[in-house]
């Protein structure tokens, strides 16, 4: 799981550069599933994941992730971070959350993130 965490941050890093979600897609199983503060996800497996990560993207004018820690063993990583950025509409926003991987060496077969949804709420 180490080599595909580091894949994972250079995918995230470049969807939030470019808007490009398809390397993130990429390194996700057919059946994966994904959910955000504890709310799965309606759809599985790499459209799931396209979806998840386009939808994610698109509520942000710009945004960076900085990644503080990173655990990872065979089939599990977990990486604490802060995100920062301009919601869509120009608000200023920085958040703190845990997202969590597992799988294999080579996909993700069940991404779990948690974070501040507070950072959401109207001022």
């Amino acid at each position: 799981m180490h080599e595909l965490t580091k894949k994972f941050q250079e995918a995230l890093g470049e969807l939030h550069q470019t808007g490009d979600a398809e390397p993130l897609v990429a390194l996700f199983s057919d059946d994966a599933t994904l959910s955000k503060a504890g709310v799965p996800h309606d759809k599985h497996g790499k459209d799931g994941a396209r979806a998840f990560w386009q939808q994610y993207r698109d509520t942000f004018d710009d945004i960076e992730a900085s990644f503080r820690h990173t655990v990872s063993d065979d089939d599990v990583a977990y990486l604490e971070w802060t995100s920062r950025g301009h919601l869509r509409g120009g608000s200023d926003f920085s958040y703190d959350g845990i997202s969590v991987l597992e799988g294999d060496d080579e996909t993700i077969s069940e991404f779990r993130t948690y974070y501040d949804t507070a950072a959401f709420l109207p001022s």
